[in-house]
């Protein structure tokens, strides 16, 4: 099955197909440097690490107690950014040894593991190991993935795992030197296909329910792929990568042209969506980020110039992330125009995720992978045994 959709880009306006039935996505080895991997298409695959999909984490101590997510300790809830929606929420990764174990609803095979190490600045290795039975952090049972493999100076960090299987993913990292790490990713078969398909009659429901609860708030992504959601305007770069934008995976990344002075994206939503949060991760340079949000489009989609930002951002120290929070406000496109400090006509801006959030209350999702005819003819709030998931602890705020 196809979609058609436009995209403009510049002044030019074309037609692009794009399949909806994804190939499986392509499992690189380590990838070292500030650059995201250049690939030939976006990534297809649902990260499994998030909420949304039913994933937990519990961060071990290094005398080896689990401080569960949803307790006071400040490291704990830290760890719970990990595993939301927003890419620019991190979780700090100090000096010695530091496990999280990841815990998915049921088994699943997976692909690939990836994570973000923010600003490049953590230095040491780490080792993940798996099982299909919960099994004590120390166990000598858990089945170890690989050897130690170093992230040190680099900022995407992307592991083969083909062909393994688990429900519970154990990662050890041992840190010469401290910072802080987001976008825990885990691949496998899931789709966003799939994911999508699931949550078919769920997002009318829920956007009006007002909730302060992080976890409701930022756990489900209208910029994304698997809401239906697609780029329908770049000011520059090639038009048929810029989904790469919006499909739930760090380490791949639309470059826009090296001589464009304000890189600009627009974001079509599937449809009109009560916004509170949109932020962005993208190339480690200093430069200011304005957010629009936009209920048509001008007949020159670029010209923004009759339109006032719902919030603007400056990025001085060139982290590479930015996120803006606003009163809650309807509408259907999301627009991000990006300025740099410094001008430099030989290297190209790239962004690698947009993220816009509304509320969206984690209960309602349906957050279980079910066979293709069930999560497809099926209520999308239906569980097996005709129940609802359980309802998850108050979470403090984390600050990105």
């Amino acid at each position: 099955m196809f979609c058609f959709f436009p995209i403009k880009s510049g002044r030019r306006f074309m037609s692009v197909i794009v399949s909806l039935v994804f190939s499986s996505a392509l499992a690189h080895s380590v990838c070292a440097g500030e650059n995201a991997p250049e690939a030939d298409d976006s990534n297809a695959a649902k990260n499994l690490a998030r909420m949304n999909c039913g994933a937990t984490i519990d961060l071990i101590t290094p005398d080896g107690r689990v401080a569960e997510v949803g307790n006071a300790n400040e490291k704990s809830s830290s760890a719970s950014a990990l595993i939301m929606d927003d890419n620019t929420l991190s979780c700090p990764l100090q000096e010695g040894e530091t496990t999280f174990i990841i815990t998915f609803p049921k088994i699943s095979l997976l692909d690939r593991f990836t994570f973000l190490n923010e600003n490049a600045t953590a230095e040491g290795e780490m080792k993940i190991a798996v099982s299909n039975y919960r099994l004590s952090p120390g166990s000598s049972r858990w089945t170890d993935v690989n050897g130690s493999v170093p992230f040190t100076g680099q900022r995407y960090f992307n592991l083969s795992m083909v062909g393994v299987e688990a429900r519970y993913v154990r990662l050890s990292f041992h840190v010469q030197k401290g910072g802080r790490i987001a976008a825990l990713g885990l691949y496998g078969r899931e789709s966003l296909q799939r994911f999508s398909a699931r949550q078919r009659g769920v997002v009318r429901v829920t956007n009006t329910v007002a909730t302060k609860r992080l976890e409701d708030m930022l756990n489900f992504n209208f910029a994304n792929l698997y809401a239906k959601a697609h780029v329908v305007y770049v000011s520059s770069g090639a038009d048929e990568s810029a989904r790469r934008m919006i499909d739930d995976d760090t380490t791949t990344a639309f470059r826009f042209a090296a001589n464009d002075p304000h890189p600009t994206a627009i974001i079509e939503l599937a449809e009109s969506e009560r916004l509170h949060r949109v932020s962005a991760l993208y190339k480690m340079q200093p430069g200011k980020l304005e957010v629009f949000l936009l209920n048509e489009l001008a007949s020159d989609p670029g010209d923004l110039s009759a339109a006032k930002p719902i919030a603007a951002v400056t990025d001085g120290l060139g982290a590479g992330k930015a996120a803006v929070n606003f009163d809650p406000k309807g509408a259907r496109y999301v627009a991000l125009r990006w300025t740099p400090i410094t001008f430099d006509a030989s290297q190209g801006f790239e962004v690698a995720e947009i993220n816009a959030f509304g509320d969206m209350p984690l209960t309602m999702l349906s957050t279980v992978e079910f066979p293709d005819g069930y999560a497809i003819n099926s209520p999308a709030m239906t569980f097996p045994g005709g129940g609802a998931p359980p309802e998850l602890p108050l979470l403090p705020v984390v600050s990105p």
